[in-house]
């Protein structure tokens, strides 16, 4: 990637795929650095690449999805009014003679790459649609290398004896999406018969909290409606979880293809609500993450060379966000990866980009230097209160 120049309160934020680097002002000038902020840079090792370690493999185990969200990319059009089951893009479900195929497939990537860890993401559709197969490719992948997993899931079904099972294959962490605080959520974020789902979610969660050692990405979809409730959010979610096993993320929602207009202006007003959130956030124990640069194991290389990403019928696709997706085939597990136009190798935030307001990229700038301020404050005020603590006392 290229290098990102962000200017904050405390300085110039410098972003590249090795990390982030804080820079004095006086390094940049009119948002170039100067011959001693690229030296710093290029000091700092932030512009190197980084070897993955091990191979990254996104499985979609359905397509199919029990929710109907107006917003999510696969819907291929709106419901019909009064209806909350929008189309979507084409059913499929994994099965054991493609999980073989998976296995081969990755078996051989990853002996190309000379990696012997493997980090597996459970995708769908819904992946707990397909429970079974979620176990099943555990399982087999499992005897390849040692195998990290993490998932995907609106939490409906994760039930505390599949959070076990999974839990005991591998599965380490799990992101689940919230559409703001009950009554927002359950206006949006509904079955496909219409019914709310969020007591369901929150109760399904703090089940798998007691008996596994589980870890919740909770998304927090931000509209214009949940902007001005994150902080009554957070310390809701703070009184069912325990916040120290959760990392509390907030994401606008993206308008895919005009499917979806969440109300959101690209504002600072509605960047100052958002970073409110996450210091609501991080008062309750709640993590946050960093904003990163990192390069993406599953589409940053082409043609599999550090990850895949498959569908449940065994299509190979660049990344997450074109699965499914008429035209951006790139290959199978079975034969491999094809010849395909450049257009098609759609990498992360690619193909949002092209279907949303520029606006949104200026906006994510923001937050993303807001939120480095505010960690960077809360680091430096914890380093000062343990600086002043008696010795012995923790």
């Amino acid at each position: 990637m290229v290098l990102r120049i962000l200017e904050g309160q405390s300085g110039v934020w410098c972003q590249d795929t090795g990390g982030t680097l804080l820079l004095p002002f006086a390094y940049a000038v009119d948002g170039q650095l100067t011959a001693e902020g690229r030296a710093e840079v290029t000091r700092s090792g932030i512009t190197g690449h980084r070897p993955h370690t091990r191979y990254s493999l996104t499985v979609v185990t359905a397509t199919d999805c029990n929710l109907g969200c107006p917003y999510c990319f696969q819907n291929t059009a709106p419901a019909e009014p009064g209806r909350f089951d929008p189309p979507r893009i084409p059913r499929a479900v994994l099965d054991d003679g493609t999980i073989e195929k998976i296995a081969a497939f990755t078996g051989s990537r990853m002996r190309r790459a000379g990696m012997d860890r493997l980090f597996v993401l459970l995708f769908g559709g819904e992946p707990l649609l397909n429970p079974a197969a979620c176990r099943a490719l555990l399982t087999r992948l499992g005897r390849l290398a040692p195998v990290t997993a993490s998932m995907v899931s609106n939490g409906v079904l994760l039930t505390p004896a599949t959070a076990r099972d999974l839990s005991a294959l591998g599965l380490r962490s799990v992101q689940v999406t919230l559409d703001g605080p009950r009554d927002l959520h359950d206006g949006i974020r509904t079955s496909r018969a219409g019914r709310g789902t969020f007591e369901r979610i929150i109760a399904n969660l703090a089940a798998a909290q007691e008996t596994t050692d589980l870890r919740f990405t909770l998304r927090v979809n931000a509209t214009a409606d949940v902007l001005p409730r994150l902080e009554e959010l957070a310390t809701h979610l703070a009184g069912r979880l325990d916040a120290s096993r959760c990392v509390f993320d907030v994401a606008p929602v993206l308008n895919y293809a005009g499917l979806y207009d969440a109300g959101i202006d690209h504002t600072g007003a509605e960047v100052s609500a958002v970073l409110r959130g996450y210091a609501a956030a991080l008062d309750h124990g709640f993590e946050v993450g960093w904003p990163g640069a990192g390069a993406c194991g599953f589409c940053t290389e082409r043609d599999g060379t550090t990850g895949a990403v498959v569908n449940a019928d065994g299509t190979l696709y660049s990344c997450w966000e074109t699965i499914g997706k008429p035209g951006y085939e790139v290959g199978t597990v079975q034969t491999g990866y094809t010849d395909y136009p450049d257009s098609v190798w759609v990498s992360c935030g690619e193909f949002a980009a092209r279907e949303s307001a520029t606006g949104s990229a200026v906006f994510a700038d923001r937050l993303a230097v807001g939120l480095m301020e505010l960690l960077r404050g809360r680091r430096r005020g914890t380093a000062a209160q343990n600086s002043n603590r008696p010795a012995g006392v923790s």
